[in-house]
This record gives structure tokens, sequence and C-alpha cells, in this order.
């Protein structure tokens, strides 16, 4: 069974989930480098780690304060999906048209 993070996202299939859980430095220095051209942010690679959202160990930096994130466990959710206000302003970020995880959280619904 596929479990997504609260914004949609299948962790499993995440680049930074998969390579903190196998420590492959290679990939996590490939989305440092990432984040600095799309975003023009410097992060370590300590801030990329993950072992996914719903877990108590890590979670990437932005992702550890994520107002999405935050207001689904505060009400107990496992993802927005549950939420009878999805898709909300929240996501607006990442819930645009033809993205997967609005995709994701939408056949959850349906189903």
């Amino acid at each position: 069974m596929i479990v997504y993070s609260p914004c949609g996202i299948n962790c499993q299939e995440c680049e930074a989930y998969i390579a903190t859980q196998n420590m492959d430095l290679e990939v996590l220095k490939r989305h440092q480098a990432n984040f600095k051209e799309q975003f023009g942010k410097d992060l370590e690679l300590e801030e990329l780690m993950c072992d996914g959202c719903l877990e108590s160990g890590r979670q990437i930096s932005f992702c550890a304060v994520c107002e999405i994130r935050n207001c689904a466990l505060g009400k107990g959710y496992v993802n927005c999906a549950e939420c009878s206000d999805f898709p909300c302003d929240k996501g607006s970020f990442i819930w645009k048209e033809g993205s997967v995880s609005l995709k994701n959280l939408s056949s959850l619904q349906k189903g």
C-alpha cells in the first residue's frame, strides 16, 4: 500500500528519501546543486536528508516546517486527501494543474 506524504508526494519514489536511506551522497549533492540553481538556496547536505514526512526522524529542512505538513498532522490526518478543505491555499504552490501530488491526493478522495 502506498502512503503519501501530507502534500501528496510518494516518499518511496522521492530521490531525497531514497538517497538518505541508501546514504547516497552523490544524489544528495545533485539535489543540493539543483536547489541552488532553481531556487537560489544554499542548503547543507544534512538539510536534504529525509526519513519521510510521517516519521519522527529527519525531514528535508523546508518540509519539517511546511505549512501543509503541519496542518495535516495537526488535524490528525496522514495526508490532505482526508481534509474536506482539500485542495486549499496552503498547497497552491504545489497543487498546480498537472501536479503529481494533486493527482495522487485526488485519486485517494475518489477511491
